[in-house]
């Protein structure tokens, strides 16, 4: 029972339909562009320009470098933008990453995803169960890494808001180093980005290669689809990671709504 109430700290990933809020935007221009945010998760900011406080040991990125990191994550962050340009957008999900603890088979930390979702980031990997989709997908972490792929899908599959026409925006935010502190993981986010601008994302729908700058810079859509394939390496790009993953079966697997629990710990952390 202890180890199931810590893994559901990472249930803050699981945006449910009843997690949603909508709100107007406050840009005092003409614009009417209304934005849905579909997360539960109050404590997580889209942006990621500050520095996790963890406990008395790792207070800032100075105290984080006399520690060596357990492993590290970064995350994908999906909008959809509708024909009414009403912005739908899944801000707390898509973890990925490395970490000491892992494997790069399944584990403890790759945590599946349930249930419909009007947008979600869910992760998929030939090496876990082909027919799941995850929340997340945690790597063993290698500290001379030069070559990983995580599979990422964008999922939007609710019966009420159609988004398979919608302009499609990624983002991925920066690298966050985790420590294992006195047998609990704690965060600091990097300053350093050269990881994040060392990734390639892969439009494995189109057949399409783009940096991490021009990923941000680039208007994609879900071409009339309820699913897009993506490919985040790190490293260089070679012709399997244009392969799909993705399978009818993978495609249809979603089970019964999960219910979200609240958590005031950092968003990501893995559980223990």
């Amino acid at each position: 029972m202890r180890y199931y109430n810590k893994l559901l700290i990472l249930a803050i990933v699981m945006g449910t339909l009843s997690g949603c809020s909508t709100s107007s935007s406050t840009d005092t221009s003409t614009s009417t562009t209304d934005e849905v945010i579909l997360s539960t998760d109050t404590n997580t900011s889209a942006t990621d320009d500050t520095t996790t406080d963890t406990n008395d040991s790792i207070q800032t990125q100075k105290d984080a470098k006399s520690i060596n990191p357990s492993g590290w994550y970064m995350r994908v962050v999906a909008k959809a933008t509708d024909d009414n340009d009403k912005v739908y957008t899944h801000n707390s999900a898509g973890v990925f990453g490395e970490l000491d603890e892992s494997s790069d088979s399944l584990d403890r930390h790759d945590i599946p995803a349930k249930g419909s979702a009007i947008l979600q980031v869910r992760f998929i990997n030939p090496n876990l169960d082909k027919d799941t989709q995850y929340y997340s997908d945690y790597h063993s972490y290698k500290q001379d890494t030069t070559k990983e792929s995580w599979g990422i899908v964008i999922i939007n599959d609710d019966s009420n808001i159609d988004l398979s026409d919608a302009k499609l925006n990624l983002d991925i935010q920066n690298l966050k180093n985790i420590y294992k502190i006195n047998g609990k993981y704690k965060e600091v986010t990097s300053l350093d980005t050269t990881k994040r601008d060392s990734l390639n994302i892969v439009d494995i729908d189109n057949q399409k290669v783009y940096t991490y700058q021009e990923l941000i810079n680039t208007d994609l859509s879900m071409d009339d689809k309820h699913s897009r394939e993506f490919r985040v390496v790190l490293g260089d790009v070679t012709q399997e990671d244009m392969e799909s993953w993705t399978t009818t079966d993978t495609q249809a697997k979603l089970v019964k709504q999960f219910k979200v629990v609240n958590s005031t710990k950092g968003f990501g952390q893995p559980p223990e």
